[in-house]
């Protein structure tokens, strides 16, 4: 008589070795290896969704960084977004740290190939829920990338109790669509 702990183990090592027979060979290029994209291999832009991110007093957008050089770079992972005016003066807006999230987790830098998207999504609240609200409509947004900035057309509308900066929630950067490296 096979005893059930012995057999799933057996199941196991088993699942183990197949999956790592059928593993490529060939390692992927690291993130880490590969250089920082700069300011002119990169388009900054943003993606209502036809309104996929709006509704009860919240708000959002797709940020997406397109890679428009002819090179596999990376972008940081989870970039420090600057809200500005019109006359490109800093507002008082702010990402939303989770709570005991202090002083967060490491997001690894994104590789992102050439004609390939890096996006993130983006959310805060859009109407004056609070007592004394105070809103902000930016007119861009801008990320430091290496020593040049870039810069893009902003819609949005944060809102935050009187006193404080608006806070948005951005977790981090992906690869969209997913990329698949050629084997060659």
């Amino acid at each position: 008589m096979t005893k059930p702990a012995s057999s799933a183990a057996y199941v196991v090592v088993a699942v183990v070795l197949i999956l790592a027979s059928s593993a490529s060979a060939t390692p992927l290029q690291s993130a880490s290896t590969l250089l920082a994209c700069t300011a002119a291999q990169l388009s900054l832009s943003f993606d209502s969704e036809g309104g996929n991110f709006d509704g009860m007093s919240q708000s959002g957008t797709l940020l997406v960084l397109r890679n428009i050089g002819s090179q596999t770079c990376t972008v940081p992972g989870s970039p420090a977004l600057i809200f500005e005016d019109a006359s490109h003066t800093k507002l008082p807006i702010s990402l939303e740290t989770p709570p005991g999230m202090h002083p967060g987790p490491v997001i690894l830098p994104v590789a992102v190939p050439a004609n390939a998207e890096a996006t993130g999504e983006l959310h805060w609240v859009s109407g004056e829920v609070y007592d004394n609200s105070q809103c902000f409509s930016p007119a861009f947004v801008a990320i430091s990338i290496g020593t040049n900035v870039l810069r893009a057309p902003f819609t949005g509308h944060l809102c935050a109790p009187s006193g404080q900066d608006a806070k948005y929630r951005f977790a981090y950067l992906k690869r969209d669509p997913v990329y698949v490296r050629s084997k060659s």
